[in-house]
């Protein structure tokens, strides 16, 4: 081997050593994903606890869900600091708002990333906490096919190809009976600058109201930032394509006319949300602000409703349960209470309804026993 072959490995092993010594460095002071996630499953269910079944004027049996949508950013330092006192804050909101019986009844959580932020459904005392993907989760389903030359522009110093440090960060919390939780991890290589750090992807729990006549899906998402990502705009938005994609494949096993509620940090209106599932659906809608608190149910392509909010929750109507929005609040934004996250919480009233003659569906958890 001569000299200069000689000094080459030398540099190669000295950057080797740097970089396995930084990578254990910042994986010292990162937060356990493992110990930070929480999971809590209802074998049964407490009538009282979930919103009574009404019937309306024309005969129609109804529902009101009350939805919380929070981007809680519950990131670890060294990403963020000092967060702990207003993820307390939020916790000790919600929880407060449940004791005196107007808390949300459904609380769908992003950006949980730290064991202050994932204790906010279990301070709250929902009954059933899914969480999303597991740190060391790998996706089941086959990958969404990346542009050419994607994975040769991935860079480690982006957080790119280096593994997962933080699970999902996702969250769906509810007292109502839960008949079945899922999710699944977008591809190892269809993430982007420092959103590859997290094992981001989909969760989809599937609800049984007590008396309807089919079940309610929600479906939680958080995709790939564009400029938080810090790489090119054209590598953010090709990894948005694919796992909007890789989201579609996962909810491709539930019937097209399935009843729904999505909600997501999408991260603004990307290249992604343009096609797929969501956009093809004449029947999914956003539910976009009106006047006031009023909801307004409009199409993906609603440029005002993206404008309004950070993070939106979508819907559509099942074959024999309709779901329609009926407010729309923005809280913790400065002026409907203090900024606590760096994303303003939504607050979504939803009314289920059916025909008052519909069979209900059998409900997989019986009423807990002793418990009304």
């Amino acid at each position: 081997m001569d000299r200069a072959q000689r000094r080459i490995n030398r540099r190669l092993a000295i950057a080797a050593i740097v970089l396995g010594g930084a990578a254990a460095a910042v994986s010292a002071v990162l937060p356990n994903g493992k110990l930070a996630r929480i999971e809590r499953r209802a074998d049964c269910y407490v009538p009282a606890a979930i919103p009574p079944v009404e019937t309306l004027a024309d005969g129609r049996k109804t529902v009101w869900l009350r939805v919380l949508l929070w981007n809680v950013e519950g990131l670890p330092w060294p990403i963020r600091s000092g967060r702990e006192p207003k993820l307390a804050k939020i916790a000790d909101w919600i929880a407060a708002r449940r004791r005196a019986g107007r808390g949300p009844d459904i609380l769908i959580l992003h950006k949980a990333f730290t064991p202050e932020a994932s204790r906010i459904p279990g301070a709250a005392g929902y009954a059933s906490i899914a969480p999303g993907p597991a740190l060391d989760m790998k996706r089941g389903l086959p990958a969404a096919k990346p542009p050419a030359g994607y994975a040769d522009g991935a860079h480690w110093w982006k957080g790119e190809g280096i593994g997962k440090w933080l699970d999902s960060g996702l969250y769906i919390a509810t007292d109502l009976p839960v008949a079945v939780t899922t999710s699944e991890s977008f591809g190892d290589d269809s993430c982007a600058g420092y959103d590859c750090l997290s094992n981001k992807g989909g969760l989809l729990a599937m609800l049984q109201i007590p008396g309807a006549p089919e079940p309610l899906y929600l479906f939680n998402t958080h995709r790939n930032s564009r400029e938080p990502a810090k790489v090119g705009i054209a590598r953010a938005e090709a990894s948005h394509r694919l796992q909007t994609q890789e989201n579609d494949a996962f909810l491709a096993g539930l019937p097209a006319d399935a009843a729904m509620i999505a909600a997501g940090d999408f991260n603004n209106y990307r290249e992604g949300d343009k096609s797929g599932r969501f956009a093809d659906d004449p029947a999914f809608r956003l539910a976009g602000k009106g006047s006031g608190f009023a909801a307004r149910g409009v199409p993906m392509a609603d440029i005002a409703a993206w404008q309004q909010a950070y993070d939106l929750i979508g819907y559509r109507s099942g074959s024999a349960l309709r779901v329609e929005p009926l407010s729309v609040a923005t809280l913790f934004d400065g002026k409907n209470g203090p900024r606590l996250s760096d994303h303003d919480a939504q607050y979504i009233v939803f009314r289920l309804s059916w025909r008052g003659d519909a069979a209900p569906m059998p409900i997989l958890r019986s009423p807990c026993p002793n418990r009304k």
